[in-house]
């Protein structure tokens, strides 16, 4: 794919070997272990459990390493994931290296996929010694530089970076210990298989995430006010945890003031009935690694609407329809993209979009590219 092909001027996207007459996948060489040490509730950790399940799916020897009584343990254990907690209180700590060091040999592991990077210090003691390779996963933009001789030091540890998207693999060059032989780009996929979407969905808007103002919920709201589009069609609905009431109370004044009805509807562990009821994403966030909230949303067939920034211009490199990037932080010029996505909607191709997603972002393509590096 000519997108991919760019890619490759500065990272590698991986590839993997697949059978077409067998029709499955080249399996894993070795024993794998998704290693997510953090006790938050949010995309990465999520993400950790979801490649754990991608792996097993294609009968690939995969477990998830994670820490005691946290978030992460509990959906495991919910969702039936092979997963060993390990018991610490610091990120550096004889305890979180002797319980990863007793797991690796435990359970044979031979690669770590580590999503983060606070722990790297316990991990190199870890796997000290012992015949396992360390990938990091990279999947947040990060801007202070880890190339000084002590994180050199500690990153020795590890064989190979994968960026989530391109502009993250562009990051871990600019700030990791890394070249451009290690630095790999394997794009997520959704929760879900399949792309659909609602042909007579109500011309309303969706936010999806944290209502907090890094997620550009205040920005969304003033440049929905301030866009010439019917009133009817000037109603956003937040899914997602409320930051702060205050926060709230704010985004219901203006939307007040501008005659915009705002819907809050907190936190839902099932998203997928809001994209069938609207037709637009309205994401202007501050700055992203790679959203899930995007992929969903273009794989239901939603216009998405966002600032230039980070990740987000990659959507429309990659060449998906109905994807508009207003310059960073500017309402007015976010305005304006709501009236040109409102005015280009009916006349989008969004099958061509739903074919160039299953060939980018499906779950097929992220096993088989995983394997590629994990085999290569």
């Amino acid at each position: 794919m000519d997108a991919y092909n760019r890619s490759k001027n500065y990272t590698t996207v991986v590839q993997a070997s697949y059978s077409p007459t067998e029709g499955i996948f080249m399996s894993a060489t070795s024993k794998i272990a998704v290693l997510c040490l953090s006790h938050f509730r949010g995309g990465m950790e999520l993400d950790a459990l979801k490649q754990t399940k991608l792996f097993r799916n294609q009968d690939i020897d995969a477990m998830l390493i994670c820490r005691e009584g946290t978030f992460l343990e509990q959906v495991a254990e919910e969702q039936n994931v092979p997963a060993q907690s390990i018991k610490f209180k610091s990120k550096l700590s004889i305890s979180l290296i002797r319980g990863l060091r007793e797991a690796i040999r435990e359970h044979d592991i031979d690669t770590l996929i580590f999503f983060g990077a606070s722990e790297i210090k316990s991990i190199y003691f870890a796997v000290m010694g012992l015949n396992c390779r360390v990938i990091v996963r990279h999947g947040t933009t990060k801007s202070s530089s880890k190339k000084d001789p002590i994180h050199r030091l500690f990153y020795s540890c590890v064989s190979d970076y994968v960026g989530i998207s391109q502009h993250l693999s562009k990051n871990v060059l600019k700030i990791l210990p890394s070249n451009e032989k290690n630095v790999h780009t394997i794009y997520n996929s959704p929760a879900f298989d399949g792309t659909e979407y609602n042909k007579n969905a109500p011309l309303t808007f969706l936010h999806v995430g944290r209502v907090e103002e890094g997620k550009g919920v205040l920005d969304a709201v003033k440049a929905l006010c301030n866009a010439s589009i019917p009133s009817d069609s000037k109603v956003i609905t937040y899914v997602g945890d409320v930051d702060k009431s205050q926060i709230k109370e704010e985004i219901e004044e203006i939307a007040e003031k501008g005659d915009v009805k705002v819907i809050f509807k907190g936190f839902c562990s099932n998203v997928t009935p809001f994209y069938k009821e609207n037709s637009f994403l309205l994401f202007p966030s501050y700055g992203e690694g790679l959203p899930n909230v995007m992929l969903e949303a273009i794989s239901k067939g939603l216009s998405c609407i966002t600032y230039d920034n980070t990740v987000f211009p990659e959507f429309s490199h990659l060449g998906f329809q109905g994807v508009y990037s207003a310059a960073d932080k500017d309402i007015d010029a976010l305005a304006r993209m709501i009236e040109k996505a409102y005015e280009e909607r009916q006349n989008l191709n969004l099958e061509d979009n739903m074919v160039l997603f299953d060939n980018i972002f499906s779950t097929d393509c992220n096993v088989k590219n995983w394997l590629g590096l994990i085999n290569g």
